[in-house]
C-alpha cells in the first residue's frame, strides 16, 4: 500500500494574511485542495492522510468531500513542527503497514506537484528505500550570517535544493523516527534534514522549480500564474 502523508500543520509569521497559506483561496479553491487532488488523481496511490493545523481538521473534511478527495481516510492533528507532524502522522497508520509498504510525505503548500514527479519519487523509492525530490541550483550560492552580506561562494554543482514528496519504505522512515526521538535529534525542518543529521545518506528522486512552496503572497500570485498557463481552460471555468 502507497499512503500520502500531506502536511498541513504549519503557519507563518511571513504570511501577511489572516488565514495559513495552505487554506487560501486561489480561483475558488484553497490552495490543499490543489495538492490533495494531485494525490487523489494519481493511480499509485491508495490513500491520503493529512496532518493538520489544530481548528482546520473539519475544514479539511469537508473539503475533501466537497471536491471529492474520495482517498482521504484520516486527518490527524499536527505537531509543533514538520518533524513531529510526520512522526504523528507515521503512527497513525502503523498498524495497517505492511513490509515494503510506502508513505509519500509531501507539503500541502506544493500544490503543483506532478504526477510524474510523485512516480519518479516511488521508483526511487523502491530501488534505494527512499525517493527525496530534490534540483539543481542554477544561481550562485554564497555564505550569510545575516542576509545583507556574503562572505564565501559555495560551488552550486555540490548544491541541490531538497523538494517535497519524500517517499519511503514505511519501516525504515519509522525506524529513522524513533531513533532520532531517543537520539534527540528533533526539530528538523523536513525529514532529508532529519536522516542527514543521524548521519545518513538521502537519495534523490527528480524534483522541478515548478513544483514551488507557497511561502510569501508572491508565490501566491506566481502560483496563480503557473497554474493558469498550466490548466487554462480550468481556469477560466471555475472564475465564473
Amino acid at each position: 500500500m502507497n499512503t500520502a502523508l500531506i502536511l498541513a500543520g504549519g503557519t507563518d509569521s511571513r504570511f501577511k494574511m489572516d488565514i495559513p497559506k495552505q487554506f487560501v483561496n486561489v480561483n475558488n479553491r484553497p490552495i490543499i485542495v490543489y495538492t490533495l487532488e494531485a494525490f487523489q488523481n494519481h493511480p499509485e496511490i491508495d490513500e491520503i492522510i493529512v496532518s493538520c493545523l489544530d481548528g482546520w481538521q473539519e475544514m479539511v473534511r469537508v473539503y475533501g468531500k466537497q471536491f471529492n478527495i474520495t482517498k482521504l481516510k484520516h486527518i490527524i492533528s499536527g505537531g509543533k513542527d514538520a518533524q513531529e507532524s510526520t512522526y504523528k502522522g507515521l503512527q497513525h497508520i502503523k498498524n495497517k503497514m505492511d513490509q515494503g509498504d510506502i508513505v509519500v510525505i509531501h507539503d500541502a503548500i506544493r500544490p503543483l506537484v506532478t504526477e510524474e514527479i510523485i512516480s519518479k519519487s516511488i521508483e526511487m523509492c523502491r530501488k534505494k528505500g527512499m525517493g527525496v525530490a530534490a534540483t539543481h541550483i542554477m544561481d550562485t550560492i554564497m555564505h550569510s550570517g545575516n542576509g545583507k552580506e556574503g562572505y564565501q561562494s559555495i560551488n552550486r554543482y555540490e548544491i541541490m535544493k531538497v523538494q517535497t514528496p519524500q517517499a519511503f519504505n514505511y519501516s525504515l522512515i519509522m525506524g529513522l523516527h524513533e531513533r532520532a526521538i531517543r537520539e534527540k535529534c528533533t526539530g528538523a525542518w523536513d525529514n532529508s534534514s532529519m536522516i542527514t543529521k543521524l548521519g545518513e545518506k538521502v537519495f534523490f528522486s527528480e524534483g522541478s522549480d515548478i513544483n514551488m512552496k507557497i511561502n510569501t503572497l508572491e508565490d501566491v500570485e506566481m502560483f496563480k500564474a503557473l497554474y493558469k498557463m498550466k490548466s487554462p481552460e480550468e481556469f477560466t471555468d471555475r472564475r465564473r
